[in-house]
């Protein structure tokens, strides 16, 4: 009786540390998923990111560069068109410093384009804006890089 009694507790106590293993076993599955998700989803807004700053750079230089040397209109066009789209996709995932800079960086293109679009000559304080907010833009982001690479801290 007493070897069947013992039986039955031993049996109860395997059965319930089996339930509690089992347990720890599945909600450690459901945050590795859950820790492979997030880290899924930084990588997707990281690159997200970086393509619109390097497009944000590239459409800056070419509009610059449209400004200073003689290029055909539709050159200073597409820059535009590229710069604008990239705006878009910073204003949907990029961090505020970034995206504030990329607002000043636009407003100062509008000045100058509506200089072009009235006929006028850009000035040179006007190239001076751009090249100062194109500056503020780099900085912006340097400072996001940086932050990003702090492994401690989460994406702004």
């Amino acid at each position: 009786m007493a070897a069947l009694l013992g039986a039955l507790i031993g049996g109860g106590f395997t059965a319930r540390a089996a339930r509690i293993g089992g347990e720890k076993t599945v909600e450690a599955a459901r945050q590795q998923v859950k820790d492979q998700a997030h880290a899924e989803s930084k990588r997707w807004l990281l690159q997200a990111r970086h393509d619109a700053y390097q497009v944000i750079l590239g459409a800056t230089e070419s509009y610059m560069n449209a400004l200073i040397l003689p290029t055909p209109e539709s050159e200073a066009e597409v820059a535009k068109q590229l710069f604008h789209s990239a705006k878009l996709r910073i204003d949907l995932v990029g961090p505020d410093a970034v995206r504030s800079a990329t607002g000043e960086l636009s407003l100062a293109f509008v000045v100058v384009q509506r200089v072009i679009d009235d006929g006028r000559s850009v000035e040179s304080w006007m190239v001076e804006e751009l090249s100062e907010r194109h500056r503020a833009f780099l900085d912006a982001v340097t400072g996001v890089y940086a932050m990003e690479l702090d492994a401690g801290r989460d994406i702004p």
